[in-house]
Formats: structure tokens, sequence, C-alpha cells
């Protein structure tokens, strides 16, 4: 379905309730995170730090392939509609 077919209301509140559920999650996960010790977990911990840094590599390599593509290959438009 292209979001074009949708009533712009509509697309209006579909948005609305997914902000409204990611505030909701936020808010009932927040005394479980708080209440961790990431520093000890992540940070000192040199396995967790090396796999959180191969992390940040492997996303920022497929980042600036998508964006390579996307300047020097971009997708072409086909106008399918009759003249």
């Amino acid at each position: 379905m292209i979001e074009t077919e949708l009533p712009a209301n509509i697309q209006y509140l579909l948005i609305a309730f997914q902000i409204i559920a990611t505030i909701g999650f936020l808010f009932i996960i927040w005394p479980y995170v708080r209440k961790e010790r990431w520093r000890e977990k992540f940070i000192e911990n040199k396995s967790a730090r090396s796999i959180l840094i191969v992390f940040v590599i492997i996303f920022a390599f497929t980042y600036g392939m998508a964006g390579f593509f996307d300047a020097f290959f971009p997708v072409e438009r086909l106008d399918v509609a009759p003249k």
C-alpha cells in the first residue's frame, strides 16, 4: 500500500499511536535501565567493549555504503502511466 492511499488524518493517527507506544515502552523499561551498572558491563569488560566497537564499525560501514550507492546510483522512477 502506498502512503497516499490513506487519508491524511489516518496517517497522523497512526503516527500518534507509534509515538505514544514508544513513550509508553520507555516509561515501562526506564527503572530497569536506570538500575543497571552499564559501565561495569560494557566499558570495563574488554570483550564486551570490543564487540561494541565492531558493531559501531559495521554500522558505519553499512551506512556509508548506503550513502555511496544513493549518491552515485540513484533509484530511477519509471513512468508507467499511459500518455
